[in-house]
């Protein structure tokens, strides 16, 4: 891909106001890079035990509907692989190991049936606590086109940070929603704490205010949270990025 193109490309995708805008610019990345599908997905950490799950889709529906009734997820190595690590997987490079659930076999094996030959996986782990995964695939069956998704792999992952930057300001759900309000900075702070394992006694004494005041602040973040506790306001606060390891 030369650099006018990529360039107008990330225009595309920074000047994008839809989901559906984005899926065409998706297009134009595979068919430039004469790939024939692309499916993008993020987990928005609403929850834990049950984040909410973002798709875009350029796959076949008939796969997406196979690979769902057969809950292929829990086996999918690219899924593992996202969840694990940030660095690019070319699907060449998945072997399952000795002793590895034979399900998995069978899942690559079908994916290629349904015309999901070669391609790449890449991860994105996102600064507000979502896992994203932007996967890009071909039907073509030939060695050359392992080598020729290697060699588009740099503008491939160039493109995949800007393609999820775009998805989280178009849906605008990335982070928790918060029911009352931005957090303020002494909110923060004593989430901040809380997090350490500090009591509210032993932070009042950090930062310098009542044990009242911390409880009071803490209370109003929970609040803003939707947090059912002082521990799930915390949980919730480092899930979305809310709050952060700090750089003195």
């Amino acid at each position: 891909m030369d650099r006018h193109l990529r360039n107008e490309l990330i225009e595309s995708l920074s000047t994008a106001d839809s989901v559906a805008t984005l899926h065409d610019v998706a297009c134009r990345i595979c068919e430039s890079c004469d790939l024939d599908n692309f499916l993008y997905a993020t987990s928005v950490p609403v929850s834990f035990v049950a984040p909410k799950i973002i798709f875009i889709s350029g796959y076949p529906q008939p796969w997406r509907d196979h690979y769902n009734t057969l809950g292929y997820a829990s086996i999918d190595p690219t899924v593992h692989h996202s969840l694990h690590s940030v660095t690019p997987l070319p699907w060449a490079e998945i072997v399952p190991q000795e002793g590895a659930d034979p399900r998995i076999r069978s899942m690559m094996k079908e994916s290629r049936d349904f015309g999901l030959v070669h391609g790449v996986t890449i991860p994105l782990h996102g600064s507000r606590g979502e896992l994203a995964m932007l996967n890009f695939a071909s039907s073509n069956s030939s060695p050359l086109q392992r080598e020729k998704i290697e060699e588009h792999l740099p503008t491939l992952h160039l493109l995949t940070t800007y393609f999820h930057e775009n998805v989280r300001r178009v849906l605008e759900v990335i982070t928790l929603p918060a029911t009352g309000g931005t957090l303020t900075t002494r909110e923060s702070e004593c989430l901040l704490w809380a997090a350490e394992g500090k009591t509210s006694w032993e932070t009042s004494q950090i930062l310098g205010i009542s044990e009242r005041t911390i409880i009071f602040h803490l209370q109003n973040a929970q609040e803003k949270l939707s947090a059912c506790s002082r521990q799930h306001a915390v949980a919730r606060a480092v899930a979305t990025g809310l709050i952060t390891p700090q750089i003195n």
